[in-house]
């Protein structure tokens, strides 16, 4: 199946393909990034965008060999900065480094953008259905059903896949069972493909697709409910290791070390340790951890 998106091959990925085309068909598993570039809406082959990697990869390699690295090593010395021979390699392998981190980076960034869109649709699906089921409860065609639902921005992605799926029917001239399947095929969130594989279901054996979207909207949304008791419940239990690790540990150790400072004599290093060093890691770490597992309302 081709990506649903239009081609995004520009002059510098043509040049990739010219320069590397061979060599990812021979050596790299490019076929492993088919589905990750398709579920992320990229607009481009495994084999070009491969070839993108790897080009990107050589450039950042070279220059920094050229115009950093080895400017470096060989500039150094002669500046009388005594550079020991370990951190000489060290500075010579750095480009080697560099475009081994950008090649990971590169490469996993379509799993990235497709788990994002995932989590995306997810977030949205209990209410997208809302609207969906409200449609076909007034008598809406599946094919308006997706039209309209696609000029909703604030469905994010779920808005997307419905274009994608009108652009099939109207565009393509898919029957409305083809399009919902090759939907299935693309989506990167398994919550969708559920919902579309029941749809094809319901259609195929003559059911009504009205009933069939109220009972999954009124699912979904049950389960957004739950999903939001639990964090609720989470939160309560951050809230009690918060004053524990955050407010009454720290302040216990505030005190007992203040009074062995007293009774000791000796400085103030330790207790400005926890003061200026711990209490802000602890309460960096709680606030980071509660803005990743706030769920979107």
């Amino acid at each position: 199946m081709t990506a649903p998106v239009k081609n995004a091959m520009s002059p510098f990925h043509q040049r990739s393909v010219r320069l590397f085309g061979n060599f990812v068909r021979a050596r790299l598993p490019h076929e492993r990034l088919k589905e990750p570039l398709l579920q992320a809406h990229m607009g481009i082959r495994s084999e070009a965008y491969a070839s993108y990697v790897l080009a990107n990869v050589l450039i950042v390699s070279v220059v920094m060999f050229f115009f950093v690295a080895l400017p470096a090593a060989v500039l150094l010395p002669i500046l009388g900065v005594n550079v020991s021979s370990g951190v000489n390699a060290l500075i010579l392998v750095a480009p080697i480094l560099l475009g081994g981190m950008m090649f990971a980076t590169l490469w996993y960034t379509p799993q990235s953008k497709a788990k994002s869109r995932a989590k995306d649709i997810d977030l949205k699906l209990p209410y997208a259905l809302n609207y969906v089921a409200a449609m076909a409860s007034a008598g809406v065609i599946p094919a308006d059903i997706f039209r309209s639902l696609s000029r909703q921005d604030i469905y994010g992605e779920v808005a997307n896949e419905a274009l994608y799926i009108y652009k099939d029917i109207q565009l393509h001239g898919k029957d409305i069972v083809t399009a919902l399947r090759r939907a299935s095929d693309r989506s990167p969130s398994q919550k969708f493909k559920e919902l579309l594989t029941g749809a094809i279901t319901t259609v195929t054996s003559g059911g009504d697709l009205t009933i069939y979207f109220a009972k999954k909207a009124q699912r979904h949304m049950w389960e957004n409910r739950q999903d939001q008791k639990n964090f609720i419940e989470i939160m309560g239990l951050m809230a009690e290791t918060y004053v524990t690790a955050a407010v009454a540990g720290p302040l216990f150790l505030i005190v007992m070390i203040s009074i062995m400072t007293m009774l000791s004599g000796g400085g103030p290093g330790t207790l400005a340790l926890i003061v200026y060093l711990l209490l802000p890691i602890i309460n960096i770490g709680f606030v980071m951890g509660i803005m990743a597992m706030i769920p979107e309302v």
